[in-house]
């Protein structure tokens, strides 16, 4: 089971005990405002039947396995068909993006998905950032893709290439700003200290996700950039999400002069020198992780209309 956060906004009886369903895979309890997430005993039959835990066990080289089947495989070929639109959209508007996380884990280790992955990030300059929801409007091919600003229940508020008909298909896109300075790693990681303790106080304003924003990029503004703006200033994480990792700096030769990386048979913007990135923020990512997660969508009981959108889009 893993623990969450402090309960808030409950009655009395709820943050004593309570069990509610937890998205389709995990349930939540509720221990005197304590949240604990833990996975329902389908999902886990589920997972054990799982090919990967097998290869991980038995030591399986990591960059030889299969591609995912079935319906993750479907939300993958999908999801791949927003990340085609977010390339040519940028490219209609002259906007710069590159793929970022685990979606260029992905690309460098198994030249597409992560096999058990589904969801693809990327990653753009706060300026084009800023644009991309005006650029979908105006050059998106499909009426039914396009890029809005979202909220989770940790404010968490990124914009995302989403599909009207089918909410499990998105492509997350994290702001990354240009901090102002070049500092060493020590640096780095005092100033990433400092700026999530900036970002606590987030996590728990009731207001809606364009205040949101407009909060959080005026904190960035006020509290976080340097805007002495030297010559190849190291780039930082907005705080519109809550990164986990310790440092969120990267410098700006690790991600300039952007290159290409094929990833499912396409060619898609990629960071200079993904390898000093992905070891930074990962460690050794060329080996099995820790823990194997599934894809977000893997077991969603999907309706007929999100099954005629994946088929859809899955042929692109």
């Amino acid at each position: 089971m893993t623990k969450i956060k402090q309960g808030e906004g409950l009655s009395f009886i709820e943050n004593i005990f309570s069990i509610k369903d937890y998205g389709e895979t995990h349930k939540i309890m509720r221990i005197f405002g304590i949240k604990l997430k833990f996975p329902k005993r389908e999902y886990l039959k589920k997972k054990k039947e799982n090919p990967y835990y097998y290869y991980k066990k038995n030591n399986l080289d990591i960059t030889t396995l299969p591609p995912a089947t079935g319906q993750l495989r479907d939300i993958q070929l999908a999801n791949l068909a927003l990340l085609k639109e977010l390339d040519y959209v940028c490219k209609q508007n002259g906007l710069t993006y590159w793929l970022d996380g685990g979606t260029l884990i992905g690309a460098v280790r198994h030249k597409g998905f992560i096999p058990w992955d589904d969801d693809i990030d990327t990653a753009m300059v706060r300026d084009d950032y800023e644009k991309i929801i005006d650029a979908f409007q105006k050059s998106s091919r499909n009426p039914d893709i396009f890029a809005g600003l979202t909220q989770d229940q940790n404010n968490n508020c990124i914009i995302k290439v989403q599909h009207k008909k089918c909410p499990y298909l998105f492509v997350d896109i994290f702001p990354w700003d240009s901090y102002g300075y070049c500092l060493t790693t020590e640096e780095q990681l005092q100033k990433t200290k400092r700026i999530k303790e900036i970002r606590k106080p987030f996590k728990h304003l009731k207001i809606d996700k364009e205040e949101l924003k407009q909060r959080l990029n005026q904190t960035m503004e006020d509290k976080i950039l340097t805007h002495k703006q030297v010559e190849n200033s190291d780039y930082v994480w907005g705080i519109d999400y809550g990164h986990q990792w310790k440092n969120w700096f990267t410098r700006y030769d690790v991600v300039n002069p952007l290159k290409t990386i094929s990833f499912e048979g396409s060619e898609f913007p990629c960071m200079n020198n993904p390898d000093a990135f992905l070891t930074r923020v990962y460690g050794d990512y060329m080996a099995y992780p820790k823990k194997i997660t599934m894809g977000h969508s893997m077991f969603l009981n999907l309706s007929d209309e999100d099954k005629a959108v994946i088929k859809e889009l899955k042929g692109k």
